[in-house]
């Protein structure tokens, strides 16, 4: 085993540039958080309508996950990554001179599409780049300095209200340039892709990683599971975020970045130490202590929520603890899931990262069904993707060896 990367003539700037394109889709959800309530204002439409257009984004998000993996198994990382940021900055530009709310909803689907598509091959080029074990080393350092996005986002997206909201997607068609122009340096990282798009190889690629087996048991599946239950609190917090801050706790736009950011930083606090942790401590045991450490934040805020009328200096604090604990849990359990795929990691990573944005979404359809103007149907909402999260993580047994069991079918390896 050797640190040192399987793909020759990888640039320098590699993981930050991988980190920068994972972190396109916080860019794209939350830089546009802060326009919300002027956009409703602007097409005289209700803030549940456009609040919809941040489910549309996720569900085409997953969309596009859900075909640009496996055809990146197929045809090659980069043929994919450059058409979904060419999909990405069409319908961004198209977005700035739409008419109406539902022309809002079309272009964010197929914005978010393009965005699907340049994203889910990044976990898959670190997994191509390393072996497993220093593969899994990357993840958190990745997810580090992604996390950044989300921190900077909603405050440059309140400062780029000053202009407008469709400066915000001046910004985002932007960042989309760079990041095609800085792919021209990096190579393919698929050994032998194949050149072909084979449509029917999809479903059994999905199939092949849904039914790999360690020990008889479907432990990726499990992964997957409480992977798409941890990023569900998140997605139901960024669903749902105008309404806590700016209506309920009414911040002001400009203090919604400082409020929203603290989650994040959070987040970069535990991403932080858990780079630092994952050199001598078990991914499966930093796992199962960031889900255990989410359940008792939510159980707090669930319980404060519906037998108080929470302030924002309570709900702030135990939300970005409940939030924070993803930035332990999502590397680990990223390094734990691929290395059980090497050929079909971009069919495995379109998989966790579809169910991760599918049910978060759900999710916040779910929360706004139930909207009462209070906060306990979004905590209720999350409290639920918590508890689904543990009793997943729970059930999978410490990994005999990093790697993978002997009992996994070879043609994933």
């Amino acid at each position: 085993m050797t640190d040192q990367p399987r793909v020759a003539g990888l640039p320098l700037y590699f993981l930050p540039f991988v980190s920068a394109m994972v972190g396109l889709g916080p860019f794209a959800i939350d830089t546009y958080l802060p326009a919300l309530p002027s956009m409703a204002a602007y097409f005289q439409a209700d803030i549940v309508a456009l609040n919809l257009t941040v489910s549309t984004y996720l569900f085409g998000f997953g969309i596009g996950q859900l075909i640009g993996g496996p055809i990146s198994d197929q045809i090659g990382r980069k043929p994919v990554g450059l058409v979904g940021l060419a999909l990405f900055i069409i319908a961004t530009i198209a977005i700035m001179y739409s008419a109406s709310a539902l022309e809002i909803q079309v272009l964010r689907g197929l914005q978010a599409i393009g965005g699907g598509f340049a994203t889910v091959i990044c976990n898959a080029m670190v997994r191509d780049a390393f072996e497993p074990a220093e593969a899994a080393k990357r993840f958190p350092m990745v997810m580090l300095v992604m996390l950044v996005a989300p921190l900077i986002a909603p405050v440059l997206g309140s400062f780029l209200m000053d202009l407008g909201w469709q400066a915000i997607f001046v910004f985002l068609g932007a960042y989309a340039l760079m990041l095609m122009l800085a792919f021209a340096r990096v190579p393919e990282t698929v050994a032998a892709p194949t050149g072909r798009i084979s449509l029917a190889s999809i479903l059994p690629q999905y199939l092949e990683v849904l039914t790999t087996r360690v020990d008889g048991k479907l432990i990726p599946a499990r992964y997957m599971a409480a992977m798409g239950s941890v990023g569900s609190v998140m997605m139901v917090f960024i669903t749902n975020s105008a309404f806590i801050y700016l209506e309920y706790f009414d911040v002001g736009e400009k203090w919604f970045g400082v409020f929203f950011g603290a989650n994040v930083l959070m987040m970069i606090v535990f991403s932080a130490a858990t780079t630092r942790l994952i050199h001598r401590v078990a991914p499966h045991r930093l796992f199962r202590f960031g889900c255990t450490l989410q359940a008792v934040a939510m159980g707090l805020l669930l319980v404060l929520s519906v037998t108080l009328d929470m302030a924002i200096w309570w709900f702030t604090p135990l939300l970005a603890l409940c939030i924070g604990a993803a930035g332990m849990i999502n590397p680990s359990v990223s390094g734990l899931f691929l290395a059980h795929f090497d050929r079909l990691s971009g069919s495995a990573s379109s998989l966790m990262s579809l169910t991760v944005f599918m049910l978060g979404a759900s999710m916040g359809v779910v929360s706004g069904l139930f909207f009462d103007g209070t906060l306990v149907p979004v905590v209720l909402t999350m409290g639920a993707a918590v508890l689904t999260a543990n009793l997943a993580a729970f059930s999978i047994p410490r990994p005999a060896g990093f790697v993978g069991a002997a009992s996994q079918p070879s043609s994933a390896r």
